[in-house]
C-alpha cells in the first residue's frame, strides 16, 4: 500500500531557490491539487518575495510544468516501492509472473491516486503542456528539473515483459500501452470523483476486477 510522506516546509540554501520553489509547489499541490500551484503562494511558502520567484519561473505555466514533473517523479517512487514489496510473491511461471507484474503496476497507479489525490491530479493532469502517450514513437522527454523515472517507465517495462514471454505481440505494444493507461487512469478518476462512497474493500475489488479484465484482454491469443 502506498504511504503518505510527512509534510515538510520548503526551505532552500543560497543558489537553490528554483528547487525550493518546486518543492513548495508540490506541498501546495498535495492539499489543493494543480489549481493550488500559484507563483505568489509558492513564494510565500518558501519565504521570498514574488519577484524572486518570477526570476526562476517567468510564467505560471513554467512553474506548473516543473511541479507536475516533480510530482510524477514522486508518484513513480511510490509505485516502485509497491512493486519492490510485492516482487517476492511473483509466480515462478514466467508468463504468470509477467501478467502479475502488469497488474501490480496498475494497482500501484490507482493506489497512489487514492492515497495522494492532490499530487496524483497534479502529476497526471497539472502539466499545461500535457503528457506524452506511453509507448509513442517519440516517447522521450528532457530531464528538466527531475530526471527520475516516471510512471510510464513501469508500464512500458510491464508490457516489455509480456512481449518477452510471448504473451503480447511486439506490434501491439503501443495499443496495449494506451489501453492500460486508459484503464488505470479512468478507474482512478471514477473512484475519486464518481464512487468515493465505496468502502475500501469495494474499491480493492473494483481494482482487482478491472486489472484482471485488462490483463486477460491483452494476453488472450487472437484467433
Amino acid at each position: 500500500m502506498v504511504e503518505k510522506r510527512p509534510r515538510t516546509r520548503a526551505t532552500y540554501h543560497h543558489g537553490d531557490l528554483r528547487s525550493a520553489l518546486i518543492a513548495a509547489g508540490v506541498t501546495l499541490a498535495r492539499d489543493g491539487g494543480p489549481q493550488a500551484v500559484v507563483l505568489r503562494a509558492v513564494a510565500r511558502v518558501v519565504g521570498v518575495a514574488p519577484n524572486s520567484a518570477y526570476g526562476h519561473f517567468s510564467t505560471l505555466t513554467a512553474l506548473k510544468k516543473a511541479v507536475a514533473q516533480r510530482a510524477r517523479g514522486d508518484m513513480a517512487e511510490a509505485m516502485s516501492a509497491h512493486l519492490d514489496a510485492v516482487a517476492p510473491a511473483e509466480p515462478p511461471d514466467q508468463q504468470e509472473a509477467a501478467k502479475t507484474y502488469l497488474r501490480e503496476v496498475g494497482r500501484a497507479y490507482v493506489h497512489y491516486a487514492l492515497t495522494e489525490p492532490g499530487l496524483f491530479r497534479t502529476a497526471m493532469g497539472g502539466d499545461p503542456a500535457g503528457i506524452q502517450v506511453p509507448g509513442a514513437p517519440d516517447d522521450a522527454t528532457a530531464a528538466g528539473d527531475d530526471d527520475r523515472p516516471k510512471p510510464r517507465f513501469f508500464l512500458m517495462r510491464a508490457l516489455s515483459r509480456l512481449v518477452d514471454v510471448g504473451c503480447l505481440r511486439p506490434e501491439d505494444t503501443s495499443r496495449a500501452a494506451m489501453a492500460s493507461w486508459a484503464t488505470v487512469h479512468g478507474l482512478s478518476i471514477m473512484l475519486l470523483d464518481l464512487l468515493p462512497q465505496l468502502a475500501s474493500e469495494q474499491k480493492d475489488a473494483a481494482i482487482d476486477d478491472a486489472l484482471s479484465v485488462l490483463v486477460a484482454g491483452l494476453t488472450t491469443p487472437r484467433a
